[in-house]
């Protein structure tokens, strides 16, 4: 959340700006959920460009905070500490290719939705992981479709039920937030309240909701690659180019050791879980 409010709120202040030097009432605000309330035929010329230039700007800053999120579940996952400046260096690193497979996705789902619906929802789990196969596997954004439709193929039904209910969350929490605007726009109050509210708004909604986000897709993302290919601590840390020798010393043994004495309980070990420490010869227990 951290990590979210450091790029969310500079770009909500500046929107702030922005949109006080285009609107001259409220009401002309084209902002998220409430685009449609109010006269949006009086809107000025100008409004119509800074809501373009604002909405452009937002899916950038959509596009970074999800992969700088990635980044820090990633070195969670490694019980690894976690840092603004090190998830948001990565982020900008695949910064391009992450657009181009945000475009890339939005039309081919554009397109599947228009001629049939059913072919639509299919790929919109299946490629549902993609963003962090692009950024873990180092791939292209093609690659990273195809990569992630492999990987859901098998799973869809489970991947597509956590997707269900990660995003009616997310849509509760934000409408919740964006809601108590409403009696705001209808009672035609100030530009600048007006104004204010609608960046406080967004910037809340989104310091709560996208690392949720990033952090479903993420865990979605590395169970199913544990789950189709054994995928372990060590090949993650590889591709995020941690050398090994920082990495925590290997606790177990194997598959085998899960559920035996002094073993993990289940196979991967949880994050963080560690061997009980030997017991003392006196004691006549055995570690």
């Amino acid at each position: 959340m951290g990590l979210t409010a450091a790029v969310v709120v500079p770009f909500q202040v500046l929107s702030g700006v922005i949109l006080l030097s285009t609107v001259s009432n409220g009401n002309e605000i084209p902002h998220g959920t409430f685009a449609s309330v109010g006269t949006r035929s009086s809107a000025h010329s100008t409004s119509v460009g800074a809501n373009a230039v604002l909405t452009l700007t937002g899916a950038l800053v959509t596009v970074l905070t999800t992969a700088a999120c990635v980044k820090a579940v990633s070195d969670a996952y490694l019980d690894r500490p976690t840092g603004i400046e090190i998830s948001l260096r990565f982020a900008l690193r695949r910064l391009l290719p992450l657009l181009w497979l945000t475009v890339m996705t939005a039309v081919l789902l554009v397109l599947a939705f228009l001629a049939l619906v059913i072919p639509g929802i299919w790929l919109y789990a299946a490629w549902s992981v993609a963003t962090p196969v692009l950024l873990i596997d180092g791939c292209g954004a093609w690659a990273a479709l195809r990569r992630s439709f492999r990987l859901v193929r098998h799973r869809w039904w489970p991947t597509a039920g956590v997707l269900i209910v990660s995003e009616l969350m997310v849509t509760i929490v934000g409408a919740a937030i964006q809601g108590l605007l409403v009696g705001v726009f209808l009672t035609g109050s100030a530009v600048g309240v007006v104004v204010v509210l609608v960046s406080l708004a967004a910037a809340v909604s989104a310091i709560l909701t996208r690392p949720f986000v990033a952090a479903v897709r993420t865990v979605l993302y590395y169970d199913l690659r544990v789950r189709n290919e054994g995928y372990d601590v060590e090949l993650l840390a590889e591709q995020l180019g941690i050398p090994r020798s920082e990495l925590p010393a290997p606790v177990v043994e194997g598959p085998q050791s899960a559920g035996q004495p002094g073993g993990p309980p289940f196979w991967p070990p949880p994050p963080g879980w560690r061997p009980s420490a030997p017991a003392s010869p006196s004691d006549g227990r055995h570690a």
